[in-house]
């Protein structure tokens, strides 16, 4: 049986947060590309999907992170992927995605990457 998928996405300056919520795959893939698609097409930069609460993703779901990344790549930004679980990120392997996406399991990580360390 499939969950359902929530998408809401959310403004935490310079990222664009889709946070989803469920499982991604043949019958839910739609609900997180039209979420994707949205984000993008009013101008994100930095898209990042926040991926915790995500149960599943199968090849249909890993395709439109694949896109995503192709969309952003036309101007010049970037995509990544905040994720935790075990299931979710041996998923992003076995694709071999992982290379593909900076993968980090929280925001705060993700930012500390992009903003140089203040002075001690």
């Amino acid at each position: 049986m499939t969950q359902d998928l929530t998408v809401t996405i959310r403004d935490e300056d310079p990222y664009v947060v889709l946070d989803v919520v469920g499982e991604i795959d043949i019958s839910t893939a739609s609900v997180l590309r039209d979420a994707m698609i949205e984000a993008t097409d009013h101008g994100a930069d930095k898209l990042v999907f926040d991926l915790r609460q995500v149960s599943f993703v199968d090849s249909v779901g890993l395709g439109v992170f694949v896109l995503a990344r192709k969309k952003m790549q036309l101007r010049q930004g970037s995509v990544d992927i905040i994720a935790s679980t075990r299931r979710v990120l041996a998923i992003f392997k076995l694709a071999g995605l992982e290379q593909a996406f900076r993968i980090r399991p929280t925001l705060e990580a993700l930012s500390a990457e992009d903003d140089p360390a203040e002075p001690a």
